[in-house]
This record gives C-alpha cells, structure tokens and sequence, in this order.
C-alpha cells in the first residue's frame, strides 16, 4: 500500500499525477463502491458511479482545500452529490439498504434458531431504517454503516453538526419505538402523592 497520506496525493492528483490517482482509488474504491451501492441498490449503478466520482476526483483535485478538510469527506460529497442527480435524473424513490449491511450490526450464532433469529431483527432493522424520513436515513447511514464523524457527515451534506446530532438522535428514538412497540415512554409526569 502507498504510503502517502490522502491530502499528499491528493494534492500530486492536483498537479496531475496519475499514480497519485490510482493510489487513492486503490485505497478508496470499494468502500466509495459500497456506500454507493447500498445509496442506489444497484450494483450496476454504484459502479458506474464510482467510476465517475473517481474521475470528477481527477478533474477537480484542483479544488481540494487542504486546510482543515479530509480527502474522504471530500470524495464521498462527490459520490453523494452524483447519487442524488442520477436518482433524481432516474426517478428513483428511497435509497434501498443491502442485507450486507447489516450483518455488522448481529453477528450470526452457531445454532440454527440463533441465525433464524438474527436474521429477523436485520430485516425488522432494515425495514423500520426504510421508514425514516430521507435526512434521518441518511444520517443513520453515513453515521452507522459508514462510521463517518459528525465533522465529516457536516462537509458532505452542508448540514451543521447541531443538526445531523438532532437528526440522529430522532432516527434512534424512531427505531426503538418502531423495533420495541409495546415499550413506551409516557412522558406525562406522574402526580406526587400528597402527604395526609
């Protein structure tokens, strides 16, 4: 693996060098893949798509602002951005998440009543994801599944980091109401009991 950093060759793609180029597709290629194709649901999509974020990346590298940025926040508002013109261009409805998406979430156990369970609670999980509200979705996705700090998920979306920890915290309190009903919160206090 090269050892420069992302800015470094981000930087030698700006002045362009096409190695540096390479070396940060090697480096970047099949998480941008993954997180386009769980945006999309279309393996075919995602990889059209990552091919042209990778050469937006290369024609515009120039516009990379080294100071106080990341390379992957940076790469993966180009993906972002391309996403939402091709679904939108496409007429797509609500970004689909892969089962592979949540194996992270539950690991199978070794018995056969265990995998049996898990995979139920991945599918109440993805649906109860798939009734969020788009902002909330992709909150949780860019949050959870792709580990992405609040900093980062602030540069993709233009969203200010008060607001995406508002969002997230709505889309946590939406799914366990939605994965636990019979449990509620009653958030009327109780009357105190008067002394006699």
């Amino acid at each position: 693996m090269d050892p420069r950093s992302d800015d470094v060759l981000a930087a030698q793609v700006a002045g362009g060098d096409p190695a540096a180029l390479g070396a940060l597709y090697n480096r970047h290629q099949r998480p941008t893949f993954h997180y386009l194709w769980r945006l999309t649901g279309n393996r075919e999509l995602a990889q059209d798509l990552t091919q042209e974020t990778f050469t937006r990346v290369w024609r515009k590298a120039g516009t990379f602002d080294l100071t106080g940025h990341r390379f992957r926040g940076w790469l993966f508002t180009i993906a972002l951005n391309l996403t939402r013109s091709e679904l939108s261009r496409r007429r797509y409805g609500v970004v689909h998440l892969g089962p592979e998406t949540l194996d992270r979430l539950a690991a199978a156990g070794p018995g056969p009543d265990t995998v049996l369970a898990h995979g139920e609670e991945r599918r109440r999980l993805a649906d109860a994801v798939a009734r969020l509200t788009p902002p909330l979705q992709q909150v949780v996705r860019l949050r959870v599944y792709r580990q992405l700090t609040f900093g980062e998920i602030t540069a993709i979306t233009g969203v200010s980091e008060m607001a995406l920890k508002l969002r997230f915290h709505r889309a946590v309190l939406r799914l366990r109401q939605r994965l636990n009903p019979g449990v509620r919160r009653d958030r009327r206090r109780r009357p105190r009991a008067r002394p006699q």
